[in-house]
């Protein structure tokens, strides 16, 4: 999770479609189009911060909690994330995430566990 952040904040777009599941929906997407997207979203968007707050593995699947703090023009677009990932070829690659947006987050989002955050996301 932490490399997938820091390739946002410094426009890497190759790495991170490499870094999809095999089976991941934005797979299908032109890849050259959709490189160049997310390359740029750190025209737009500054990383200021990110915390994992719960992590685990089970075999070759794995979840990370994180709280990401990210600003849009002054626009505080933070957000906490329980992200799915899982080992293929031998390496980690996001499957899928369910997200919750910094105004539905609790004041203290660093204190979010991962039983909390599927309350607050609607899905525990």
């Amino acid at each position: 999770m932490r490399s997938r952040y820091g390739a946002f904040s410094l426009g890497l777009g190759a790495y991170l479609v490499k870094t999809l599941a095999h089976d991941h929906p934005d797979r299908a997407l032109p890849r050259e189009a959709y490189v160049l997207s997310l390359s740029r979203v750190r025209e737009r968007q500054r990383f200021l911060d990110l915390v994992v707050l719960h992590a685990s593995v089970e075999g070759d699947q794995g979840e990370v909690l994180f709280y990401a703090r990210v600003f849009e023009r002054g626009v505080d677009r933070s957000f906490a994330e329980l992200s799915s990932f899982r080992r293929e070829d031998r390496a980690w690659r996001y499957a899928t995430g369910v997200l919750v947006p910094a105004e539905q987050l609790p004041e203290d989002a660093h204190a979010l566990d991962r039983s909390g955050f599927l309350v607050l996301a609607g899905v525990g």
